[in-house]
Formats: structure tokens, C-alpha cells, sequence
């Protein structure tokens, strides 16, 4: 259910969400990076992988299947960022038979297209015992009638439109201009994220309006 364009596209569809407050948010939660080793999943184009090498991570590995996402060249910028193009669950299984380890792990904006049984219990497979995992998403199914939401940004107009049907939301993103982007992904609901996590993490939920920032902790 990915279907992402290029990052640059991304960018000007989701100008009001790129530089969000959640990128600082979530590096706040994810606590101490100095000297970690850093995993960055569905890390687009790497913003977030860059910043936990400026804040003193010893490595860092990025994934996204999306390699269109991912600028080019990602992956030179520093000999200490390592670019997966795979999905979720195919990069952890590589990691894991790699025997690699972290002690810290981010995934903005995109839990819901990857986080299954199978994943989480990989994920754990590959942290360290008190390694912490943050991720970001909303807490509120949207109906299955079609909801609406137009505004400005930036001088240009935006609107979105988001349903659920069979528990998979459909979210149209549409900016003057330009093509629309659509993309389908599960809703999670908080009570599943627990289901899904607790037997690997103790999970805290900080819920601030309509989205939900979770710092998971491996037991």
C-alpha cells in the first residue's frame, strides 16, 4: 500500500507536514544519542537520519522501499549513514541475519504501513535490552464517509481528503497545480499498538490532539 513520489513532489504536497515540530518531538523522546547506534525507518529523504549523526550517533542505518523518496547520494553523505532501499520487514530480517544492533530507533509519520506481529517481534530481535523505539501516528480512525479539510500554506491551496473502509484509511493530499497523491495504509488503533508491542517494549503514549507520540522501551 506504499505509493509515494519523488521526495521533492512529496515536499510540495506535504509542505505544511515537512518541517513539522514532530521531527524535534520525536528526537526528544527517542533521549540520548550521542554514541548510539541509530536505525531510521521510512526515512524519506533522511532528514532525520542526518540529524541523529549531528547529534553524535555512531552509525546510522536508513530504510525506505521507497528509493524515489530518498535523495540521490543519501547514503555518501557520510561513510557513517547506511541506506537501506528495502521495506520494513525485509531490512530487519537483513539486519537481524547481519547480526546488527541498536539502541535507538525512529519512525516518523509511518508505523501504520509496516508494524504487524511479525515486524515488531523483529524489530526486537534486533535491539539492545533498553534500546528505545519512537514512533508518531494519529489516534483517530477517520469515518467512512469522506472528510474534508481544505486550507493556505505558503500561498498555495491545499486540500485533503481521508476515509477508512475495512480498516485501511485512503488519504488524497491535493495542492494547486499539481497531481494529486493518493496512498493507503492500516489503522492501528492505540489499543493494537499495545497488543502489537508490549510483549517486546514497555510502551508510553503521550496523545497531544489527534496524534499520539509513543517511546517504546526493550525489555
Amino acid at each position: 500500500m506504499v505509493n509515494y513520489p519523488d521526495h521533492e513532489t512529496y515536499r510540495k504536497l506535504y509542505a505544511k507536514y515537512y518541517n513539522g515540530r514532530d521531527i524535534e518531538e520525536l528526537l526528544q523522546l527517542v533521549g540520548h544519542i550521542n554514541g548510539s547506534q541509530a536505525l531510521d525507518l521510512c526515512c524519506g529523504d533522511g532528514r532525520i537520519a542526518l540529524l541523529m549523526l549531528q547529534r553524535g550517533a555512531l552509525n546510522v542505518t536508513a530504510v525506505d522501499e521507497a528509493v524515489a523518496m530518498v535523495p540521490a547520494g543519501l547514503g555518501k553523505k557520510n561513510e557513517h549513514l547506511q541506506v537501506l532501499y528495502k521495506s520494513v520487514a525485509s531490512a530487519l530480517r537483513e539486519l537481524r541475519e547481519d547480526g546488527k544492533y541498536f539502541d535507538r530507533v525512529i519512525c516518523r509519520q509511518a508505523v501504520n504501513y509496516w508494524l504487524t506481529g511479525i515486524t515488531a517481534e523483529s524489530l526486537a530481535t534486533v535491539m539492545f535490552s533498553g534500546g528505545i523505539f519512537v514512533f508518531n501516528t494519529f489516534n483517530e480512525c477517520p469515518s467512512e464517509r469522506p472528510r474534508t479539510k481544505e486550507y493556505n500554506y505558503e500561498g498555495h491551496q491545499f486540500t485533503e481528503v481521508s476515509w477508512c473502509i475495512r480498516g485501511i484509511v485512503h488519504h488524497v493530499q491535493i495542492r494547486d497545480g499539481m497531481a494529486p497523491h493518493q496512498t493507503s495504509f492500516w489503522w492501528i488503533s492505540p489499543e493494537e499498538y499495545r497488543n502489537l508491542l508490549e510483549p517486546y517494549f514497555n510502551v508510553t503514549e503521550t496523545r497531544i490532539g489527534r496524534t499520539s507520540l509513543y517511546q517504546c522501551v526493550r525489555k
